[in-house]
């Protein structure tokens, strides 16, 4: 991320800006999220824009306290065109309405944009981050190295300091998985180990992990 011409002529050092891709897995006290919607604005871009699910909720949760979104009211209702099914449309009215309008209901499929749920790369991505967040906090990272898919039978051989799983949906929705979890949760409790489960919709959320593993070495400390 690069600062702002602006922000940079006066002197605000806290103010980054970039695009919604290059905050993901960050956040920010307050997010001022520009729409970009102009005259010049065509359908076509509207069209792939308003329905993005994935976009827009990486755009809109980057906030951990104010969500400012910022559009051009003329011709978002020039491109909107009172269809029944425009994501970005609900966001600037439920923004203007302080939260008074209705908005449809939706899932995406993930708060990474471009990495697809359950997949290698979003354990790729979330060990990139474990790894990283070790890096920065204030513990000495050459104490802990991390390891991945270390079978149960050989987890004891070194000592372990914490397990953390990266659950899918099928950690919540498979009887089998959730039978195999049970017991590496008793196994772990037995040994004293602590687990922590993060959703992998949280993979690229680099605070995230990096608070979860402050939190962790303050209390042991």
């Amino acid at each position: 991320m690069k600062k702002c011409n602006h922000s940079s002529k006066e002197n605000l050092k806290n103010v980054v800006c970039g695009t919604v891709h290059a905050f993901q897995g960050d956040e920010k006290d307050v997010v001022l999220f520009s729409t970009a919607i102009t005259n010049k604005t065509q359908a076509g871009t509207y069209e792939w824009l308003k329905n993005n699910k994935e976009l827009i909720n990486v755009a809109t949760s980057r906030a951990k306290d104010k969500l400012i979104v910022l559009s051009d009211s003329r011709n978002l209702e020039r491109l909107h065109k009172n269809d029944t099914e425009d994501d970005l449309y609900e966001l600037i009215q439920y923004t203007k309405t302080r939260g008074k309008s209705q908005v449809t209901q939706k899932r995406a499929n993930s708060r990474a944009l471009g990495v697809k749920p359950f997949s290698t790369a979003t354990e790729e991505a979330f060990l990139q981050n474990l790894n990283h967040a070790l890096d920065n906090i204030w513990l000495s990272h050459n104490r802990y190295s991390v390891q991945k898919e270390v079978p149960i039978s050989q987890v004891f051989q070194d000592i372990p300091v914490l397990a953390i799983e990266l659950d899918g949906k099928e950690h919540f929705e498979d009887n089998v998985v959730k039978m195999r979890d049970k017991k590496k949760n008793d196994i772990c409790k037995a040994h004293n180990l602590q687990i922590i489960r993060v959703e992998n919709s949280y993979a690229r959320r680099y605070n995230h992990i990096k608070d979860i593993l402050i939190n962790y070495f303050s209390l042991k400390m």
